[in-house]
């Protein structure tokens, strides 16, 4: 039987690990998948586990995913949240919301049905049922497909999707964003319960940033391609303790790509059309160096030091073989934030994601435009989008949007040109921006 997720720090598969052949993956556009049970953690039922979704085994977590057909090759846990990485993305399980991220031709929306028999008989057991009707929000989303032909059962058709999404959850409204006559545009589903006036003034602010980009530099994307062959060579039994070449890989990469950086605030401008690149360090703790704190300090002798809050991460990462990469990096000390990454460098149709839930405002240590910068120059695509959703609280995400809205000035000196910028205020009082970006050729 195999412990609860909450009760272990980290799992790891590695005989899944070390076996996992992903010669034939191809489509790397993920289903994004975001249901939110409570509120917050706070609105959890009371009388039950104050675990909420993290009471569920892994056993059926394992389950769950065999229906969206991928696997578990490890997972890590802070006191927040839990987050597992999978042979297809990503998957994150707080007490009352989950988020699941699968490329490929999964079949996300299958789960659905089974996910919620799980939660009603892992959390409540016989004492209550909870509908999906009854659900507080949900999400779905993702970019175009490159390869849609084939798609399996419902996600071959977006309306198809939207149909089944219907039949689960309430007050549904569903949109395509950008120019539906490209290969490059984005759909979006947006449902539940949603009081708006107690996300005003009960909830935590939710915010999400995604980077989507294609055509990646082969240089850059050369950097997630392995010589590693799977099966026995790459499992390494140790008396201390196993591990697997992928899992390994997956680090070492990581660091000689500085995706351990993105969020370290040394070498941030906070310059609104700044053109300058940032310069990432392979530091995982977010705190400024004693040099960088002397140097702010000659710099603005006369103004208040404000109280920083350090982001440490805590990172999980596969290098799959004979390509491709995935990575989840935690917080453990500042709350449920965490930023992902999933990369299919094959020429012809290369592709990498990125997307966080940071708390970007006017007081973080790292701007929003800072991380879009970094995630740029590592993988220098010929064409990106990027997208925002949050909720429309008055100083929470104005710096973040202003950001994105003047990001085509730091863009054009780096040879982007801006083809679309969308914008919509969501039901629930939530905001999303959307911009579409290529490289002048």
């Amino acid at each position: 039987m195999v412990a609860p997720a909450y009760h272990q720090d980290s799992y790891v598969d590695h005989q899944l690990s070390a076996n996992l052949d992903s010669t034939y993956a191809f489509e790397g556009p993920e289903k994004l998948l975001e249901i939110w049970f409570w509120p917050s953690e706070d609105h959890l039922p009371k009388g039950y586990s104050s675990e909420g979704l993290r009471c569920i085994p892994l056993a059926k977590w394992v389950e769950i995913l065999d229906l969206v057909s991928c696997k578990i090759l490890s997972m890590n846990s802070s006191k927040f949240m839990d987050a597992y990485l999978l042979s297809e993305s990503s998957l994150f399980v707080f007490p009352h919301k989950m988020i699941l991220k699968t490329c490929g031709t999964t079949t996300t929306l299958s789960c659905l049905e089974e996910l919620f028999q799980i939660v009603n008989k892992e959390f409540f057991g016989k004492l209550h049922t909870l509908s999906s009707h009854n659900i507080y929000k949900i999400f779905y989303s993702r970019r175009s497909f490159m390869f849609p032909d084939k798609q399996i059962q419902v996600h071959q058709d977006w309306k198809n999707e939207v149909s089944l999404l219907n039949k689960h959850f309430d007050n549904g409204k569903s949109y395509v964003v950008g120019d539906f006559t490209s290969s490059d545009h984005w759909y979006l589903y947006v449902g539940g319960e949603l009081d708006e006036e107690q996300l005003a003034s009960e909830t935590p602010h939710d915010q999400t940033f995604e980077i989507l980009m294609t055509e990646l530099n082969p240089d850059c994307a050369a950097k997630f391609i392995t010589s590693r062959k799977p099966g026995a060579e790459s499992y390494i039994a140790s008396e201390v303790e196993d591990h697997d070449l992928g899992h390994d890989f997956g680090i070492q990469t990581m660091k000689e790509t500085d995706l351990d950086s993105i969020f370290d605030p040394s070498g941030c401008t906070h310059l609104k059309h700044s053109t300058q690149l940032p310069s990432p360090t392979l530091s995982d703790n977010l705190e400024l160096s004693e040099d960088d704190e002397m140097s702010t300090e000659k710099k603005e002798v006369s103004a208040p030091k404000p109280k920083r809050a350090i982001f440490d991460f805590v990172h999980d990462a596969f290098s799959f073989a004979p390509c491709g990469y995935s990575s989840n990096s935690i917080c453990s000390n500042q709350g449920g934030f965490y930023y992902t990454l999933h990369i299919t460098p094959e020429s012809g149709w290369s592709y990498a994601s990125f997307e966080t839930n940071y708390p970007f405002s006017e007081k973080s240590e790292v701007s929003i435009t800072d991380v879009l910068l970094r995630v740029l120059r590592i993988f220098e695509p010929r064409k990106f989008s990027m997208n925002l959703i949050s909720e429309n609280t008055e100083g929470n995400n104005s710096a973040s949007h202003e950001g994105l809205r003047n990001s085509h000035l730091l863009l054009k000196d780096l040879g982007y040109k801006k083809q679309e910028r969308v914008k919509y205020d969501l039901r629930g009082e939530y905001k999303l921006l959307y911009l579409n970006f290529e490289k002048n050729t």
